[in-house]
């Protein structure tokens, strides 16, 4: 996960984004952008741009001794039972051995998922639209 870390920071020194405020979401924190909300439900971090066209969710908890290509598989499946996406893709391993998978969701907006593990700890990125926004908090998440 450290590595996804640095990686994401190197993305957010081309962001240009207005910060509001960090963040504390209990193992992590966040720099949330002005025109941005953010919550939290149980592990889950939730951040909307206000204006609905871009939003982050970020998970950050135990693996409980799960390999990250059965949590990865888990995802999907919830992903694809919870009836909220038409379509999910199967989870790709990348050669750091992190997994990627994208969902279309009943309205034609797709979402990037990244699923990344250390030190017995998963991280869960869903990223929805293209915004700066997006580039800038994925770099500035820091781990407690």
């Amino acid at each position: 996960m450290k590595r996804l870390l640095i990686a994401l920071t190197l993305v957010a020194v081309f962001a240009t984004a207005s910060f509001a405020a960090v963040k504390d979401f209990g193992a992590f924190t966040v720099d949330v952008p002005d025109g941005w909300t953010a919550s939290q439900e149980g592990p889950t971090a939730i951040i909307v741009k206000n204006d609905n066209t871009a939003s982050l969710t970020i998970t950050v908890d135990s693996t409980q001794g799960n390999s990250l290509g059965d949590l990865a598989a888990a995802f999907v499946e919830t992903f694809k039972s919870g009836g909220q996406f038409k379509s999910v893709s199967s989870p790709e391993k990348d050669s750091d051995g992190d997994y990627s998978f994208t969902m279309v969701n009943n309205q034609d907006v797709e979402s990037k998922a990244l699923l990344s593990e250390d030190s017995g700890k998963y991280i869960l990125l869903v990223m929805t639209g293209e915004d700066e926004g997006i580039s800038a908090m994925l770099g500035s998440i820091k781990e407690k």
